[in-house]
């Protein structure tokens, strides 16, 4: 029997050579039930409450549905998952491709493996949630810090965990920050006067306007931060794990529920100037500001500026600008051009030379050679099946005679049933193989492509009489942007043009013969990623 391993440790603080361990008794385990190792996930640092976020359990999964192996084997169940939804789905799907889940606590994982060990794993991480916040609440109440470093001080090492020290040089920039606020200066204007003079942001890159502002609801942001007037405030917001990403989520709690404790020694800024900064904020909060959610655009997120690599965003109205400017004051590029005009120029481009005919044979060549490699990992596949059934059923014959000639029951009978288990799953898979060989032979065909086939992309005339592929939700597409080696270029307007060379790095530039700016000005840039998504979307909207 064919077998995977999976391993997996929870927190970066637990040890490394947990997974090396989990490996190594999981093969043992193995070998004594004379299983075949053929592969081995893990997850390193990684919670079991998600499914989604662990690539190592992801791959194992992907792997069952391409039946390399018959079993998978971990160390216990809560290895493979936490959560009982996501333990139940799993156990469900690998029944139905016939793979067989193995733990080294229990065994073979059956339903009521599922469902009580999946509840414990559960309740587990319930109680752990909340033995760690009634830990943290206790570290507040003392006047530490339950989280990371807060710009402004420092953690210090020595001494008791949570407890924080000022840090003198940082706490001078929160002052200035402050003092220039309540003077009238804006936080761009703030914020671009430190870049320019290299103080280090908190994370140490640049610093944004956002650092300043932050959240007023959630009354974060270097202006909004009480623990600058020696205020520790907890339990602002709580988290919650998105089931579909896996990823968490910030809930904002009622004020009535955050917690508040006095620690006059991390005291920086002063109540005076507090209270200025405070009544600040409050009245520009009343102020209008239209547009504050703005519609996605068929180009939102891909656009790059070409000076500073920063995002190119909707600045006013329509027009797209870059985000350095408008929010760190770092860069110098401030053209700005309207959203249709680049939406506009990168269709036509996309249309007239994704489209073109060597583009799309090399699209079909390696889409047949795809093809012609899936249907002989197939045939391989079905003829490891054959020949274990086919040994299965010779030892079954085997059995059966010695039981003919009256040998020990007692030895003989179990036997015959674990091989006659054997056969069943080895009939099972080879049901399944045919089963995906003739969908591949029947509907689709090999090499070759089929406009009838379910998820094949047809080709489709283009007015100019070129053919090109019509995507769907199914569709595959090879990497073909070598296929032509001509740079794109688009006619310049108002002193812009678009160019690109084997669609690998395109870039959307000011002209540099003379016409509009005459290539004085910075440019914006498009990915690979970039062209194809716009590719796609075109082809789509058709």
């Amino acid at each position: 029997m064919r077998v995977a391993i999976y391993a997996r440790f929870s927190s970066d603080l637990q040890d490394a050579r947990s997974v090396t361990d989990q490996i190594m008794l999981a093969r043992e385990y193995a070998r004594r039930h004379g299983w075949q190792v053929v592969a081995e996930f893990s997850d390193a640092a990684i919670s079991g409450s998600a499914l989604r976020n662990r690539p190592g359990l992801l791959d194992l999964l992907a792997a069952a549905r391409e039946k390399r192996f018959d079993i998978i084997l971990a160390e216990s169940l809560d290895r493979l998952s936490r959560s009982l939804a996501d333990t139940a789905r799993m156990h469900e799907d690998l029944s139905y491709l016939g793979v067989r889940l193995h733990t080294l606590a229990d065994g073979l994982i059956g339903t009521m493996h599922v469902g009580m060990k999946g509840t414990i794993a559960k309740i587990f991480l319930e109680d752990l949630a909340q033995k760690t916040r009634r830990g943290q609440i206790g570290r507040v109440k003392a006047r530490r810090i339950p989280g990371g470093r807060c710009y402004g001080y420092d953690c210090e090492k020595d001494g008791e965990p949570g407890k924080r020290s000022v840090n003198e040089a940082e706490a001078a920039v929160v002052r200035r920050i402050f003092r220039e606020y309540v003077r009238g200066c804006s936080p761009l204007s703030i914020v671009t006067t430190l870049n320019r003079e290299g103080i280090a942001a908190p994370r140490g890159n640049r610093w944004n306007a956002s650092t300043l502002n932050g959240s007023r609801k959630r009354a974060n942001g270097i202006l909004g931060n009480s623990l600058y007037i020696g205020v520790i405030t907890f339990n602002r917001q709580r988290f919650v794990k998105d089931p579909a990403t896996g990823r968490r989520q910030a809930r904002l709690n009622a004020p009535s529920e955050w917690l508040e404790t006095q620690a006059p020694e991390l005291r920086i800024v002063d109540q005076e100037t507090w209270d200025l900064a405070r009544a600040r904020r409050e009245a520009d909060s009343k102020l209008s500001l239209p547009r504050r959610n703005r519609p996605r655009h068929l180009l939102s997120g891909l656009l790059e500026c070409g000076a500073c690599g920063s995002s190119y965003i909707v600045v006013n109205n329509a027009w797209l600008g870059c985000s350095a400017v408008r929010n760190k004051g770092t860069c110098e590029n401030r053209r700005v051009i309207r959203v249709s005009e680049v939406e506009e120029r990168v269709l036509d481009a996309l249309q007239h030379h994704l489209l073109a005919p060597e583009v799309v044979a090399a699209a079909v060549e390696a889409y047949r050679a795809e093809r012609l490699r899936l249907a002989h990992e197939r045939a391989q596949c079905r003829m490891g099946v054959d020949r274990e059934l086919a040994e299965t059923r010779r030892k079954i014959a085997n059995v059966t005679k010695a039981i003919e000639a009256g040998g020990d029951l007692a030895l003989l009978v179990p036997r015959l049933n674990a091989l006659s288990r054997e056969q069943r799953d080895a009939e099972e898979r080879l049901r399944a193989a045919n089963q995906q060989t003739t969908r591949g032979t029947t509907r689709r065909g090999h090499g070759s492509l089929s406009a009838e086939g379910r998820g094949t992309p047809p080709i489709v005339p283009r007015p100019d009489g070129h053919g090109g592929p019509r995507f769907g939700s199914r569709t595959h597409w090879p990497d073909c942007h070598q296929a032509s080696a001509t740079p794109v270029s688009i006619a310049p307007r108002r002193g812009w043009r678009f160019s690109c060379a084997h669609v690998r790095g395109t870039r959307y530039e000011p002209s540099t013969d003379g016409g509009g700016c005459g290539g004085t000005q910075p440019s914006v840039m498009m990915t690979r990623s970039t062209m194809w998504t716009c590719y796609r979307l075109f082809r789509c909207s058709r």
